[in-house]
């Protein structure tokens, strides 16, 4: 994520809009490998003031399932892909609030 200024970096930040970062296993936003692009402040992914438009940047449907890990053949995959509980998640607030 790049601004075109820190006044919109800013107003970002003020109106929430920051839904992901990119953390380290403490859960600490943290630099390479961990934000694998450099993106400012290590956003990951926006909205939209409403809520309703959302952009990431890394892929989730990349690893829905475990075949989608890069080491699931040596078994170090999980039985659901990371990716996945995103999705779910999606559904299950529509579902509740739309």
């Amino acid at each position: 994520v790049m601004f075109d200024s820190d006044e919109t970096r800013n107003r970002i930040w003020e109106n929430d809009q920051v839904v992901f970062q990119y953390v380290d296993k403490e859960g600490e936003p943290a630099g390479y490998p961990h934000n694998p692009n450099g993106s400012v402040d290590n956003i990951a992914g926006l909205c939209d003031p409403t809520g309703l438009i959302f952009g990431l940047m890394p892929h989730p449907e990349r690893h829905i399932f475990p075949y989608h890990h890069p080491q699931w053949t040596r078994g170090e995959a999980s039985s659901v892909g990371d990716g996945l509980p995103i999705f779910k998640n999606a559904v299950d607030y529509a579902k509740k609030n739309l």
